[in-house]
Formats: structure tokens, sequence, C-alpha cells
């Protein structure tokens, strides 16, 4: 059955591309890489000349110094997000303005403090941003703006020590910069 549903989406994609010449990129943010090993990867595709839709997701597993309590950090998390871009000139060249929901899952602390948050935050985000086009298949995305939403967590003492400090929901806003390499097909 699965393997059916992809022949007709291949074979569907394959008819729209042929139709309509859209192109597609895909990219790594390496700021999210330096984030203590954030794994992530966006996809686009250009819908017309200035507007492209994206999706993406980031993941980190990782625990460091695990059971030591005066050394352990993590970053841990999930998240995805959907957008839209327009481009006033071309998709996936020069100078573009985009927005998107996002949603995350996280567990972060013991990095510059002790103090460790985890919850569920869920927002949106508007950025600008420009793309440098490298070669005729490698772009390099450079944007800025800032993710605000809602946000339920609780904060701990430390990594280890389960001891809650506050519990609750709030508003937040925070800025979000990213550095995306890109292949474009």
């Amino acid at each position: 059955m699965i393997k059916r549903l992809l022949t007709v989406l291949l074979f569907l994609s394959g008819a729209f591309l042929a139709g309509a010449q859209k192109r597609f990129s895909v990219g790594t943010d390496v700021i999210r890489i330096m984030e203590l090993g954030t794994i992530n990867a966006e996809a686009s595709i250009a819908v017309s000349q200035h507007f492209s839709v994206y999706a993406g997701g980031a993941v980190n597993p990782w625990t460091f110094n695990k059971g030591d309590a005066d050394r352990q950090m993590e970053n841990r998390n999930y998240c995805f997000w959907a957008g839209a871009r327009w481009w006033p000139w071309h998709v996936y060249s020069g100078w573009w303005a985009g927005a998107d929901g996002k949603y995350m899952c996280y567990n972060r602390g013991g990095i510059f403090k002790r103090q460790t948050e985890e919850g569920d935050a869920y927002g949106g985000s508007l950025r600008a941003g420009y793309s440098i086009m490298l070669s005729e298949t490698w772009n390099l995305d450079i944007s800025a703006g800032a993710w605000a939403g809602w946000k339920k967590y609780t904060t701990y003492s430390c990594p280890l020590c389960g001891r809650i400090e506050d519990k609750g929901s709030k508003a937040f806003i925070v800025p979000d910069a990213r550095i995306i390499v890109q292949l474009i097909f």
C-alpha cells in the first residue's frame, strides 16, 4: 500500500514539475547545528516567481556529562515549522520576507546556569533574509527575525535534582537567526 502511494506521489510531483517548472530546495541551518548538535532540515518549493512555501524540523537528543550533577547540560528538543516566503525579485535569489508557524517540545539547562526548563512552546515567527547564490545549485540563506508565542513550562533548580522552582504558562518572544546552506534543484 505504501509503495503504491509513493509511486502515485512521485508521478504527480513529476507531472507538476513538468508542467510548471517549479524548483525545490533542501537545506540545513548551521547555527542550529552549533547549538549542541541540533540536527535539522528544511525543504521548500517555489509556487510562483515570487512565493515559496517551506517546512522543516529539528531534533536534539543529546545530554552532555549525563549523571554529573555539576556538569550535566542539554538543549534537547524537537521542533517542527511550516511557512511561506515572499521574494520581490525571484524565488531563491536576493531579499525575502516570510512567516511561519512553529511547535517545540524542549528540555534546556545546565549550559550557562544550573537552572533547567522543560516544556512545550508554540507560536509563529516573522523573519527577513537574503539568499546568496553561490552557484546554480547552492545558496547561502541568511535571515533574522523573532519567534513569539505561548509556552507551558516547568523550571527546575538543576538538570538532575528534580526540585521544581516554577511552573506555569506564559507568552514569550525570542530572537531567531539562521544561516542555511541550501541545495536548489
